[in-house]
């Protein structure tokens, strides 16, 4: 009778702790769909409206953009992005080991980090830079990317409304 209560204390807790530790583990992994378009939302509503109009996200795309565009000459090209993403690598990397330091190390990482994230740019990653490159130049354009930004708009905008908000990402039943 011991035995068996001793088992099943065993199993209990161990039922227990593994029901915290899934928990927290989840919590640590990937972002769910909606918290994600929650943060880009936030990111992206320059005018606090609660969600994102086509201006608004070309706006952020022309900036970033600028971010890219290192020369100064009106194109991006595929080393530009590469330059832009190591900065980033290496600005994360610093902010890693800055995080045991002093609090003046730490903000300063972190404000370098900020200053170097790539931000949103279509054409970024895999092929997406040739599916960009409509004239097939070799290197991106205001003009190009605003026009992927269009068809990404659109693509998000799911109920067509004009704008991107919470009841894009609803998910359908």
């Amino acid at each position: 009778m011991q035995k068996q209560a001793l088992i099943l204390g065993f199993i209990a807790a161990s039922i227990a702790v593994t029901g915290f530790s899934a928990s927290s583990y989840a919590a640590k992994g990937k972002m769910a769909p909606e918290q994600r378009a929650e943060m880009m939302i936030k990111r992206l509503d320059t005018n606090k409206d609660g969600k994102v109009s086509l201006d608004e996200m070309q706006a952020r795309v022309s900036t970033v953009f600028k971010t890219f565009d290192a020369d100064n000459n009106g194109q991006v090209s595929r080393d530009e992005i590469k330059v832009r993403r190591e900065a980033f690598r290496e600005a994360r990397k610093a902010w890693r080991e800055a995080k045991n330091e002093a609090d003046a190390d730490k903000t300063k990482a972190m404000e370098d980090l900020r200053e170097a994230r790539p931000g949103m740019f279509p054409g970024m990653r895999g092929k997406g830079f040739k599916r960009a490159d409509a004239d097939k130049s070799g290197s991106l354009s205001l003009a190009e990317v605003a026009g992927v930004t269009d068809k990404m708009f659109k693509r998000r905008d799911k109920n067509s409304d004009g704008f991107i908000d919470a009841a894009d990402f609803k998910k359908t039943l």
